[in-house]
Order: C-alpha cells, then structure tokens, then sequence
C-alpha cells in the first residue's frame, strides 16, 4: 500500500491486536469498542411524525473515545472501517462517520477471517458503505423500540407490573414456550404393555427381542397416540394390550420354543452434517458441551477476534474453496485418502432469506490449525474443536452401516430383534479423534446381533411384561427453541442468543433441568398480547417482518413505507394499542387461563407476582401469593385449593447463623421490596437488602455475604479535624462519606470497592473536587496523578509507573492498568516492579478484558 498512512477502525481491543500483526507499520488499528451512539434508553426517542428519524445519542462514556478517534484521523490519508460484515457492523461504521465526519477517503475494509491472507487481501479491496444494509438495521432497531416502548406501558398498566416488557421477537419466543406447556398440561397420558424376551444363540450369546405382534395384530406402541393430545388412535390393525392381557400372553409364552423365522439384513448409508451456521453451532454446543446460547456467541466471538474461525454469524453453510480445499488435504493426511468423500462436497443454504457473512464458520486460513496446535484450553477449546471436527467430517467418507432384523416365532408372537453394524465409519471417525482406541469408541454407535440362522430355536433365558407411559410433547430447551425460531424464520440466528436470555432474565421462563419452563408471569403477559394485540404475537406476522428487513437490505423496499405500515394505520400497533388502552379489561387482563385450573380461584397477575384470592377477613380481601416453586405446569387445582383453604400464614423465617453486629440470629426474609437479610427482631433489627448478584448466583443463604451487608457502614477511620470516614450503600449505589461530604463508589456486581477501599483511598477520593451535578466522567487517566518513572516499552506503547488516589498503578500508552495489591502502597516494591513483571501484570488484565 505504499506509504499512505491509513487508520482503521474495529469493535473490539481484541480485534485490533490481533489484526494489527498483519498489517504494515504505516497502518494504525483503534477500537471503538462496539456502538459509539444509540437511541437513549429514558425515552422512545422516535420521531414518528418526521420520517421516524431517530434522535441518537453519543454513548455514555465514549465521548473521550470519540475525541480520540477524531485526533488519530488527524495524520492520516485514509480511513477503512473494519466492523463486522453484518448489518450490526454496517450500522456501527455508519454511526462512526456520522460522528467523526472524515475530510479524508474513506472505504469498508471487510473480511470473514481474520488470518494474513484475509487482511491483506482486505486491505487492497474496500467497498463502499453498504446503505441499504445500514437502512435494513435502522428499521429493525426502530421496529424493536417501537414495539417495546408502545406495549411495555400497556402491559404495566394492564397486568399492574412495571417489571414487564414486550419485545417484538422475544415475545414471539415466550409464544412458543407457552404453547408447549399448554400442550403438555392438557395431555391425556396412558398406559400401555407389551413384553420382552432374552434369547440366546447357538454360540451361547444373550440377545434381546420385543413383542411385535400376537395373531397377527401388531402390538400397539407410543406411535399409536397422538404425539399432542396423547389420545390413542385405535386403528383396527392393531392390538391395544391391558394388563391382564398381557399376563395371559405372557403365561402361553412362557414354555413355547422361540424358532427364527426370518433374517433380514440392508445396508445404509449416513451422510455427514453440513458445515456449522451460527443457529446449528448454537444447537450443538448447547446439546454436546452443555454451554448457553449466550456463551457460545460469547466464546465464538472470541475466537474469530483471535484469528481462529471464520466470521460466526452466518446463515450459510458454504465453505469457501480455500476452506474446502484445508479440510479435505487434513482428512487425508489425518485420516488416509480412503476416508476422503470422493469428490468435493458443496453446500448451500436452506433458507431463502439467508444472509449475514456467505461461509459457513470454519477454522480460519489455508490450513487448519489441529485443536492440540491452538494453545486454547478449557471451553474456547471445546468449542473450536467442535467446529474442527464438524468441518472436517464434512468433506469425509459417508459412513456405511447395516441393520439386521430378525423375526422369532412363539406360538401365536412374533418378536423382533434388531441390530446395527458400522461397516465403514467414514466421517465418524473424525468424532472420535483422539482416541487411543478409535474402533472401541465407535461401539457406542452399534449394536450387534450373535450369529443367528433361520430354523434356529434359542433356548428362553428371560421372559419380562413391560408397561409404559405415553409422554407429552417435551419442553423447549434452549437447543430446540433456536431450532424452532429459525425453522419459522423468526428472528436471525445472531438474535437467538439475546431472545432467550431476555426470557431467562425476565423470569419470564426457568430452567427445569435443561427444559425451558413458563412462569405465570410469562403465561400472563403472553395471553394478554395474544388476547389484544394478536397480530404482533403471530409467527407468520413475525416472520414477514424479516421478510421486509431483507428487502430493505436488498434495496427492494423503502424503509419509511416498512415502518408506516407496522405502525401507522388503522391495523397499525399505534392505533390498536390506543384502543386496548381505552378498554375497561383489566381484571380480565390480570386473569391467567389454565385448563385444569377452576374458574373459582383464578390466578391472577399483580405487582408483586402470581396470587390467589383467599376468604376475607374483617371484610377484607386476603391475597395469597403462590409459592415461588410453583409454575403452571406442574401445579393442580387442589394445589390452589389448599393454599386457599391454609390463608395467609407468616413464613416461618430461614435462620443463617449468628451475626456478627450483634450476636443474634441473621433471618433470609421477604418483602415487599424484595428478599432482605435481618439480624435480630423490632424496630432495632439491623437490615440489609439482598443484591441482585447474590440472589443470582443463588448465594442468599451465606451468612459471610450477610454479615458484610449487615455490618454496613464500615467505619475506615478519621480525618485531620476527627470527623468518622464511612462506607455505606444508598439507593444510588455505594459511597464513602465525611462530614456531609458525598463521592460515589464504583458499581461492580459485588460491591467490591465498596469492602476493599482503605482510609488513605478514601482521604484522597474526598480531596477530589466534587462532580458538578449532571457533569460526565472525564474518561481514563482523569484523575490526578504522576508519573513516578519510566519503565520501558511494551508491544510499541511506553509503560510508566504512577501513582493516583488508589496507590501506584500502570500507564500504558493511553490506557491505567491496576497493579496487583501487594504493589498498590508499597514504595520499595512498586518503585522496583521491572519491565518484565510489568508485561505479564499488563497481558494478564488484557486477557482479562477481552473475555468480558
């Protein structure tokens, strides 16, 4: 690129390093660390009336990035923005010249991997900014506000919970959980029976044979009840056997001889999975290595910043020649050319609307790094050892199988055994790379019959009745709702993650195991918008909607017309919200329909979550909250009955363990505000509110936690003049005060500085100047501070020691970095930190960031 200076701009630190060893010097890579300007979370901020034109605002805190930004343009003759290749990318680079407003040319720099090749490949080869796809993001994210900011009121006003919240996809995603749970609570399940037999051989073998038919009626099984309604379908052919039935079969059978009648044996093939979409990896990682949606975007995305996949929101299977031409030379040298498919497998989307990066995600480069060669450890690699395998496979050998039945007589019974031999794995292998024993774990995937002949009589070793019951259709889990929303088109895979997570995080579903269960919350706020707004809750309505974004991004449809029709109009959500609003119908709102829940003692939806309405009492109505155990699927109506008939009884507080204010009992209690600690008893009882993190982590019963809560405000000491310097927590967050002096805390989701801070940190916070009311932070490096020495230089940025409010801390090119706390008010230890206890002190807190 000869010697003109360019300046590149990507989302993440991560990205940035890592992207930065493949460029020439006369190339700088800053972050932007995601969006630099959004819609304001106080207000819509949507001016419907002018062309729905959005009224963004910078980010909090990245107005000093921003003078940054704007200050590197200043010597450079060009401009290329790196963000991601999806709309969310195209949307971020648009936002950045918006704001930044370059004098110099400026071009899109966009990859799917990053590897040597695919950025200097990159680099010759910008492309204009893709408006359409800009537009296509636009209108997604002012739908979403829309949606959220028009209904979220209705349904605080209707179901009387200002925790509530609509979202245009994820309540779409709350749908179909509900529908699930409805479908399992009105199942009729059933009972049925058949038999069992073991056998053995002439060789001596044990086998196993079920009961198929008796007098030439097959023996009814699961497949004969309805999958939904459990309802049995009763068709003439076959034999729905009761108990005793079976019991007299089984007497006739019990001295019958067992002769083999027929063998059948048909070879199959099995054809590997296609290579990984950002849907089906979400699917597998969910399913194969346990991890959330949420985390294996999280992971995912690390990896691709670091160089080791390809681009990882994608629709599209296809692998890039490069890619295919990496996988097959591996599965060659790895596994021999006989388990190489015999010619180049091609893959293409299944979905008309398929968008985002065009490959499928892959290990990134010309050759793939073996799993062993990365130096990834513990879930990053689990997870790109996954998609290694998967790609690979997908260029191997179809695995060659064959199933043998056999058919055995005994008197009027037919049994059947079947068996299952890999004649060839093919790509199977490459599932069980690693092995000292491949061929052992491939025994897992057959199941073998013994030497059998037809005439053969096999000596009874066991006869057995069997009784089984019919199931209801299964819960969603988080790997079959992703599943579900992309077979109908709802939402896009990089969404998936964000939906379920909301549903998690509003309560609005619990996990059961690893089944996704509705609450009454989610059941009440889904019947409501199904009720009222029926047609923003309507999967086809949903999966339009995505329809349309695709055309705007294609440039076939006008953004402005996509919107008036959702929201304008007489059908618009505008309007049919303001007519639900002008409805008297908030007690049937608040009403939540359950089928095996009588019409006497409805549950109902109030502020503080799910009640019944009990007896009166002194002419007073009693309402009982449900236990917080209790979902819509696993409760009856003698359930509620009973809660009904007990009435309010106090809770019986859980005791912790003796507190260390005043020697007494520490108490988990609930009240109106939520669950609290409480040590003691009266108006002297100290109390202490629950933090979200605790409750998240599910820790509320640890009496240290407590304790430290309790114990608040710490006292750390006295100033000069011997006023008390504290630490307490209010209803803004942490602080320390003095003498009617205030200076707030950092809020983490531990409260850890305000347990860590000393007297001295304290004393130089309080001689700060105060904020002026309103004013934003000063960005990095604000405080005061000075530099002590000069240490050296780190990766090209200069690295000094300095000392600031909290003790002796790092700077590093722009950046402070923390040092350890055995450092942080040592002279003589600070003062001699060398440069290479620096380096690790400032590579372990980057490692640390890109993770978060």
């Amino acid at each position: 690129m000869d010697d003109t200076k360019v300046l590149i701009i990507v989302e993440s630190p991560t990205k940035a390093k890592t992207i930065t060893k493949f460029l020439p010097k006369t190339c700088k890579v800053v972050a932007s660390k995601g969006h630099i300007r959004d819609l304001p979370e106080d207000r819509m901020a949507i001016d419907v009336a002018n062309g729905f034109a959005c009224d963004y605002k910078t980010v909090e805190g990245k107005e000093s990035l921003i003078r940054e930004l704007k200050s590197s343009l200043k010597g450079v003759d060009k401009l290329l923005l790196a963000t991601d290749e999806d709309r969310e990318g195209e949307s971020i680079s648009w936002h950045l010249l918006e704001v930044l407003k370059p004098k110099i040319p400026y071009q899109r720099m966009v990859f799917h991997e990053i590897t040597k090749g695919a950025i200097q490949k990159a680099l010759e080869s910008g492309r204009d900014l893709d408006l359409n796809l800009v537009q296509a993001q636009e209108g997604r994210r002012i739908v979403d506000r829309l949606y959220g900011y028009t209904l979220s009121p209705t349904l605080w006003k209707k179901l009387a919970n200002k925790r509530l919240s609509a979202g245009r996809v994820q309540s779409v995603g709350l749908r179909l959980t509900v529908e699930r749970e409805r479908q399992r609570i009105a199942f009729t399940k059933s009972s049925y029976f058949d038999a069992k037999v073991d056998l053995l051989s002439s060789d001596g073998q044990q086998f196993e044979a079920k009961l198929f038919s008796y007098q030439e009626k097959s023996i009814a099984q699961s497949k004969d009840f309805d999958s939904v309604s459990g309802i049995y379908k009763g068709k003439a052919s076959v034999l729905l056997l009761d108990k005793n039935q079976l019991h007299a079969i089984v007497q006739d059978l019990n001295g019958a001889p067992y002769e083999i009648v027929d063998i059948q044996r048909k070879p199959f093939l099995t054809r590997p999975n296609i290579p990984f979409t950002t849907s089906t990896l979400q699917q597998d990682a969910i399913k194969k290595l346990h991890f959330s949606a949420s985390d294996t975007m999280r992971i995912a995305q690390k990896l691709y910043e670091n160089g080791f996949i390809t681009y990882m929101r994608t629709d599209s299977p296809a692998l890039s020649s490069e890619g295919t031409q990496a996988a097959r030379l591996l599965v060659k040298q790895l596994y021999g050319p006989d388990f190489l498919s015999p010619t180049e497998r091609h893959f293409a989307a299944k979905t008309a609307g398929a968008q985002e990066a065009h490959e499928a995600i892959r290990p990134s480069g010309e050759r793939f790094r073996v799993p062993g060669e990365t130096g990834l450890s513990g879930r990053e690699l689990a997870l790109y050892e996954l998609i290694w395998k998967r790609t690979l496979a997908s260029q191997m050998a179809d695995a060659k199988k064959a199933t043998t039945s056999v058919s055995i007589q005994a008197n009027d019974a037919l049994f059947t055994a079947t068996g299952t031999q890999i004649v060839f794995p093919g790509f199977l292998r490459a599932y069980v790379e690693g092995s000292d024993d491949p061929d052992a774990a491939l025994e897992d995937k057959e199941s073998l019959l013994p030497p059998l002949s037809v005439g053969e009589i096999c000596p009874l070793v066991k006869l057995s009745e069997v009784e089984h019951q019919t199931k209801p259709p299964a819960r969603y889990t988080e790997a079959s709702l992703v599943q579900e929303l992309e077979k109908r088109g709802i939402g896009r895979p990089s969404t998936y993650a964000t939906i379920i997570k909301t549903l998690l995080d509003r309560k609005y579903v619990v996990k059961d195991g690893p089944a996704l269960a509705p609450t009454f919350i989610g059941f009440g706020v889904c019947q409501y918008l199904e009720d009222y707004f029926a047609q923003f809750v309507d999967y086809d309505f949903t999966s339009t909607m995505e329809s349309g974004l695709d055309q705007i991004a294609s440039g076939q449809l006008d953004k402005e017309s996509f919107l008036e029709k959702f929201y304008l109009g007489a059908e618009g959500l505008e309007n049919q919200n303001t007519l639900q609003l002008a409805q008297d119908n908030k007690v049937t709102s608040k009403t939540i329909r359950l089928s095996q829940i009588s019409e006497e003692n409805p549950i109902m939806i109030g502020p503080y979550g799910p009640y019944v309405l009990g007896s009166e009492v002194e002419g007073k109505a009693q309402y009982l909250s449900l236990p917080l155990d209790w979902t819509p699927g696993n409760i009856t109506d003698e359930d509620v009955k009973a809660l009904i008939a007990r009435g309010k009884v106090k809770a019986e507080p859980e005791i912790l363990g003796t507190g260390k204010v005043a020697g007494l009992p520490v108490q988990l209690l609930n009240g109106r505000f939520g669950p609290y600690w409480q040590e003691g008893e009266g108006k002297d009882a100290k109390r202490a509110s629950i933090p979200k993190w605790v409750m998240d982590a599910e820790k509320q019963h640890e009496l240290e936690i407590a304790n430290r809560y309790l114990s608040l405000p710490r006292l750390l000491g006295k100033d000069k003049d011997g006023n008390d310097i504290v630490a307490a927590k209010g209803k803004f967050g942490p602080f320390i005060s003095c003498n009617g002096e205030f200076r707030n805390l950092r809020k983490t989701d531990h409260d850890a500085q305000l347990f860590s801070i000393t007297l001295e940190e304290a004393l130089a916070l309080l001689a700060e100047e105060k904020p002026k009311a309103g004013a934003k932070g000063k960005g990095k490096g604000s405080s005061s501070s000075a530099v002590v020495r000069q240490i050296g230089e780190f990766e090209k940025e200069p690295v000094a020691l300095a000392i600031g409010r909290y003790g002796y801390y790092l700077k590093v090119g722009k950046d402070n970095i923390a040092l350890p706390p055995k450092y942080k008010h040592d002279d003589e230890l600070a003062k001699a930190i060398s440069l290479e206890d620096a380096a690790e002190i400032i590579r372990t807190k980057r490692a640390k960031d890109s993770e978060e």
